[in-house]
């Protein structure tokens, strides 16, 4: 396959994170991707200190304000599409991929060129314990999660087939997809802009897949206060309202959806944050 392959790192003042994760890059086997860093205006020296320390190795965009995850990555993908590149991985700054990422990367689309493709991803922290095998999605119940978090990994979901959703922490989706259904909704505002863009990809007949053997390790945070933050759970009621609006035309399905996130998910994030899952 003729594939020319960009990488968009995302970035807010996370200069450290961001270094880490394209030295990796840098290291990785199987060809070199285009890396695009977008920044989202930080105010901490992240674009000076990339462009002094990477120079032409990335192509770097400022943002003049923090346009969030799908705004910001949106300006990554128009230019990666502009410069002709035909597949595009949308990657966390907060991680890093193991030296042969790539190259299962490429073993896959060579077996599901139109698909969605999804790597194996650690916690950092615990690198053989999973933070995401795959992604689960009950649309009318409103929960969307991942497969295997928190198990140490023993080989247990090391299948490559097809899963629900493809978390935005390292979705890699061919051009055509884009060309197809659009870019990331910023109308979300923050949450389910990966849940939302799979699932307009599946309506259009595109398939999502789960990539065991492409591995990546997350820096798992708490940005917005933790998980059970009245502002987190805020941001996920404002987001799934607008999912909802959009993937759940019946009102009385909509109405049961919320209610169940209302009355489960407190419960989720306190299991979570006694659970210690950051």
């Amino acid at each position: 396959m003729n594939e020319s392959i960009a990488i968009i790192v995302l970035t807010y003042n996370g200069l450290a994170y961001t270094r880490e994760c394209l030295q990796s890059i840098a290291g990785l086997r199987g060809g070199r991707p285009a890396v695009y860093v977008v920044d989202n205006a930080s105010v901490d020296g992240t674009a000076e200190a990339i462009e002094r320390e990477f120079g032409s190795a990335v192509t770097l965009l400022r943002n003049p304000s923090n346009l969030l995850y799908a705004g910001g990555n949106n300006v990554g993908i128009l230019r990666a599409i502009e410069d002709g590149h035909t597949g595009i991985l949308l990657l966390n700054n907060d991680t890093y991929v193991a030296i042969d990422f790539l190259e299962q990367l490429q073993h896959a689309r060579q077996e599901k060129p139109r698909a969605i493709l999804v790597p194996k991803i650690y916690y950092a922290s615990q690198p053989d314990v999973l933070w995401y095998a795959g992604g689960m999605a009950n649309l009318r119940r409103a929960q969307f999660s991942h497969r295997g978090i928190r198990e140490k990994d023993t080989g247990q979901y090391d299948a490559f087939e097809p899963t629900d959703w493809a978390t935005g922490c390292a979705l890699f989706a061919p051009r055509e997809i884009f060309d197809t259904i659009g870019l990331l909704d910023v109308t979300l505002g923050l949450y389910n802009e990966d849940v939302d863009f799979c699932l307009r990809a599946k309506a259009a007949n595109f398939e999502i897949y789960y990539v065991p053997l492409a591995r990546i390790w997350h820096k798992v945070s708490a940005a917005v206060g933790g998980n059970l933050s009245w502002k987190k759970l805020s941001l996920k009621w404002r987001s799934l309202r607008v999912l909802l609006q959009k993937h759940l035309p019946d009102r009385w399905e909509r109405a049961s959806a919320l209610l169940d996130f209302m009355i489960n998910e407190p419960v989720r994030a306190a299991a979570r944050y006694l659970q210690k899952d950051t």
